[in-house]
């Protein structure tokens, strides 16, 4: 029997989220990755098997919060982002946004030469309806 493929989170960052934080609330981390408020869970989640942290502070302060999602001691930053995990996992996330950057570069080209191509259309059409107005007209 194969064993499960483990589910990593989304790599965020490679520094921790330095945030201000005040006794007697609750704070949700988030544990996914996905999360439009990082360092806080916004539920985006919802159907994966992540669950945000939650947690509370003894005494209001600046704390620093894992943003590599990779840390053992969550929601509290261990340095894992410096260590070889973390190195490795930024990488991976560089070498993504990257890809998605060739291909949004490669899109745009095409809609480049499609624009230009779009207008030489335009531009011979114009001439050609000029020059069938100047027959019919004289001109």
């Amino acid at each position: 029997m194969a064993a499960a493929a483990v589910v990593l989170p989304e790599f965020v960052q490679a520094a921790p989220f330095a945030v201000d934080l005040e006794p007697g609330k609750t704070y949700y981390w988030c544990a996914c990755g996905k999360s439009k408020s990082q360092p806080f869970c916004d539920g985006s989640h919802k159907g994966s098997s992540f669950s945000p942290k939650a947690f509370t502070v003894e005494e209001a302060k600046k704390y620093f919060l894992c943003g590599c999602k990779i840390t053992e001691t969550g929601p509290f930053c261990d340095g894992t982002h410096r260590k070889e995990k973390g190195l490795k996992r930024y990488n991976e996330l560089l070498l993504k946004k990257n890809s998605e950057l060739l291909v949004q570069i490669a899109e745009a080209k095409k809609a480049e030469k499609t624009t230009r191509a779009v207008a030489v259309a335009a531009s011979v059409a114009a001439a050609a309806v000029a020059v069938v107005l100047a027959r019919v007209y004289g001109k």
